[in-house]
Formats: C-alpha cells, sequence, structure tokens
C-alpha cells in the first residue's frame, strides 16, 4: 500500500502499521492503493491524524508519551509510547486547548483509571474511573461521517426528561469535525445480549424462552420513540409519509441490492485460494436468488402512504442496547446507521423500521449462539444455518414478545398513522420490507469489514423470523 505522508509525522508507515490492527480500522478493503496521512491538530500531548483514501475518512487523536500507558495498547518509538488519547487522564480538558468543548454538566473528581469498554464499537470508547467513584464514558469518533448527529440526538432525549439512556456530560468539535463525547455511565451487566443468552443457554422447552424480557424492550424502544419525537420540528415529531418517501426508499433497497452483488463478486474475483472462492461464489449464488425477495419487499412499502414518518434510532440492535443492573434497557449509540449518506443520516423513517433492526439483530445473537453452543468454526455454522436454521423459531417468538409490546403503547400514542386493525393484523407485510433492507445493509457491512461473517445476514434474508400469530 503506498502512503501520500505529511513529513511532519515520524514513523508514519509504523503507525499506520499499528492503526491497521484496531477493529475501528476502515481501510482493510480500501478501493483505493492510497492513503493520506496528515496532521490535522496537535497539543502539547496529543497529535490528531486524519487518514482518508477516496471513499473513507477518519481521525486519530494519538497521545504521545515518555510514560508507559497502563492500560492502553501502545506503540513504542524509540523512547517514546503512542497510543489512542481516549487512554489520557482529562482528555477532553487537553482538547479543550484546541477544540470547542460544549459542557452539559460538570464532571467532579479527577481519572484514576481507564479501561476499553468495548471492542464491538466502529469507534473507540473506553470507561474513565474518577477518584469519587463515579464513571464516565469517553467516546472517540473515528470515522468522519457525513453527518454526526449523536449529540443531537442525547440533547433531545435530554430535553424530554427520558431516563433509559445516558446523559451527555462534554461534547467535543474541531472546525466542525466531531473529534468525541463523553457521557455517563450505566451501571449494566452488559449489552443487551445478556438476558437473552441466558435464556438462550437456559432452553429446555417454551416456558424457559422468558418472553417477559423481550416485551419489557419492545416497551422501552416505544418510550425511546416518545422521546425522540416529544416536539415538533425538522428534527422531531411525526410527519406524513409521501409517494416520493416510497420512491426514495424502493431505490436504497434497490442501491443496497446491487451494491451487495458487487462487492460479493469482488470478493471472488479478489479470494486467495480455492476454498475461499467456492465459499464466495456459493454465497453470491444465494444472493443472487433473492432478487424476487427483495422486489416483493419493495412492493410492500406502498403500504405505508400517507402514515407517519419518525425519528428513529436508525441502528437498534442489541449492542447499542445496555443491560442495567435494575433490570432496564438503556439506549446508546446514536450515530445513526453507518454507510448512509447526509440526507439519509437525517431522515425520518416509519418506526416499525427499528423494530425490524432489532429483529435482524435476534439472528446475528442466534447465529453466535448456536455457533457456541454446538462448539463449531464459523464456517461449519453458516454452512450448517444456510441449509436449515433450527433456531427461528426461538427468535421469531422473542421477536414477537417484542412487536405486540411495542405495539401496545405505540398504537396508543398514535406513532404510525395506520389504523390499529391493520397494523395488529399485518404487521407482517409492514415490518418485511425493512427485514430485507436491513439485511442487505449487513451484507454490505459485512463484505467490507469481515468477510466471514457476510452468512449472518444471509440466512436471515433467505429465511426472514418474521413474528407471527401463533
Amino acid at each position: 500500500m503506498v502512503y501520500i505522508v505529511d513529513r511532519n509525522i515520524d514513523d508514519t508507515q509504523k503507525i499506520i502499521g499499528w492503526l491497521a490492527n484496531k477493529h475501528w480500522w476502515p481501510f482493510k478493503n480500501a478501493e483505493s492503493g492510497e492513503l493520506a496521512v496528515r496532521e490535522l491538530f496537535s497539543t502539547d500531548k496529543i497529535t490528531a491524524l486524519l487518514i482518508e483514501d477516496s471513499v473513507r475518512k477518519v481521525v486519530v487523536p494519538l497521545a504521545v508519551s515518555r510514560e508507559k500507558p497502563v492500560t492502553a495498547d501502545y506503540l513504542r518509538i524509540n523512547d517514546k509510547y503512542i497510543f489512542e488519547a481516549e487512554y489520557l487522564r482529562n482528555y477532553w480538558e487537553e482538547l479543550g486547548m484546541v477544540c470547542n468543548i460544549k459542557r452539559y454538566a460538570k464532571i467532579y473528581g479527577k481519572t484514576s483509571s481507564i479501561r476499553l469498554l468495548t471492542r464491538e464499537s466502529t469507534h473507540l470508547i473506553v470507561t474513565h474511573e474518577l477518584s469519587t467513584g463515579d464513571s464516565i464514558v469517553v467516546k472517540g469518533y473515528r470515522h468522519i461521517l457525513p453527518l454526526n448527529i449523536e449529540e443531537k440526538y442525547y440533547e433531545t432525549i435530554l430535553g424530554a426528561g427520558y431516563k433509559y439512556a445516558p446523559k451527555p456530560l462534554v461534547s467535543i468539535n474541531y472546525q466542525g469535525i466531531p473529534i468525541g463525547i463523553v457521557i455517563e455511565y450505566i451501571d449494566n451487566t452488559g449489552d443487551a445480549t445478556t438476558p437473552f443468552r441466558k435464556a438462550f443457554e437456559e432452553k429446555t422447552g417454551k416456558a424457559s424462552l422468558k418472553l417477559g424480557i423481550a416485551a419489557k424492550l419492545g416497551s422501552q424502544i416505544a418510550g425511546l420513540h416518545l422521546a425522540l419525537n416529544s416536539t415538533s420540528n425538522d428534527f422531531s415529531g411525526k410527519d406524513r409519509i409521501s409517494q416520493e418517501d416510497i420512491r426514495r426508499w424502493s431505490n436504497r433497497v434497490q442501491r443496497r441490492y446491487k451494491d451487495a452483488i458487487r462487492l460479493l463478486e469482488k470478493l471472488v474475483d479478489n479470494a486467495d485460494g480455492r476454498r475461499k472462492t467456492a465459499r464466495y461464489e456459493k454465497w453470491l449464488n444465494h444472493l443472487d436468488l433473492l432478487k424476487e425477495n427483495v422486489e416483493k419487499a419493495i412492493s410492500y412499502l406502498e403500504a405505508y402512504i400517507d402514515s407517519y414518518k419518525i425519528r428513529t434510532h436508525q441502528d437498534l440492535h442489541l449492542l447499542q442496547i445496555l443491560y442495567g443492573c435494575d433490570e432496564n434497557f438503556y439506549f446508546i449509540d446514536f450515530e445513526g446507521e453507518p454507510g448512509r449518506t447526509r440526507d439519509e443520516l437525517l431522515e425520518k423513517e416509519p418506526p416499525l423500521r427499528d423494530i425490524a433492526v432489532m429483529i435482524r439483530s435476534f439472528q446475528y445473537l442466534s447465529y453466535e449462539l448456536y455457533m457456541s453452543k454446538h462448539k463449531l468454526t464459523r464456517t461449519a455454522t453458516s454452512g450448517r444455518l444456510l441449509r436449515n436454521d433450527p433456531l427461528w423459531d426461538w427468535r421469531m417468538r422473542h421477536s414477537l414478545s417484542m412487536l405486540l409490546s411495542y405495539l401496545s403503547t405505540s398504537i396508543n400514542a398514535d406513532l404510525h398513522g395506520i389504523p390499529r386493525e391493520i397494523i395488529l393484523t399485518r404487521y407482517n407485510g409492514l415490518i418485511y420490507p425493512w427485514l430485507i433492507e436491513r439485511g442487505l445493509y449487513e451484507i454490505i457491512y459485512e463484505a467490507t469489514y469481515n468477510p466471514d461473517r457476510i452468512p449472518i445476514p444471509l440466512i436471515g434474508l433467505i429465511n426472514p423470523s418474521i413474528p407471527i400469530n401463533t
């Protein structure tokens, strides 16, 4: 790979090689062979790099210190240690020398320790434990998106007094580029897969499904939607769905299908070895056969004419939710769906799209649980579940419980603009297009970041777990 290097940065090749192993690194399958690397800004302790190819841009604030960091992964060059700046104590105060800092609440105490919160995010998220005994979460934005609206989401939720999301404390911006946000820490037992994982592991029959957990999730999603739409303006509130909306969403589904095909074809062409070539060809053949499903999904969108579109989460899956120690669900990560254009990030959509995304998330979880339970490789798991997926009933029942609980609140609040008898009897057709649309997005995402995971959304497209009345 050829680098266009800002000559003011020492040892750029080593730094890029080290960063390339980070989970959030987006250039693994870069369209271009070149990366441009330059200094965005610097302080006495931090140098922020802007790294880009022809498609993507990331910003990486790096701390340079002569002291070895205790918890951070680091790169040592001569007598200096380089690590991601979010691991610095009071990192937001250091950035305040060059960045715009917006404070929502005072942070009391000094950082006593720092730890990585998750490896599953496309950004860096760490926890700072404070001398007061409290903790805060520091999220460093890596990907420069067409629009980062997370701060607006948090402000809207804060204004509505919604209690099942962390409160914003500090936001950091450099000349219009969001650098990071600091939010309160929610005491939790893990992400929202935790209670469902336990239910799966205990499964011996219908009674062990613990569908009440899914029902509680549905109710709290409805509460989130109400908070996000508690006022009426361009960002929040209900608007009528027009024929133009249907046309735009139909085009999105078609575009995502074409992009998914294109990316799988590229994987086939660039595959290293016969096994990978055969594997990618098999997945591509499955995707080719789904064209009829895609066309059906597009036709079903017509049912939304003149109903409501609202502000939604967009990327509402189980890893974007914390399961609190108080057994409530807390919603996080309001950046919108990665990969969207600026206009798409700002779009209001039917509230059932968030429900469809959550149904897709149950399928991701069931795949991982099946693989773990049977001690299979990812390849073996994919092969089995592509032939026959025994977990369809498990996730369908959880999805149905979540959906009906969600509807019991959202219908009464008139979030849909669809008559009660229609939405309660025809929700299958209303959810279907969004299951397909989201599944195609997931194929594109996995093909870009982790091709071995492509079968997970592909299985869900072949046999969508649409909730049915039983």
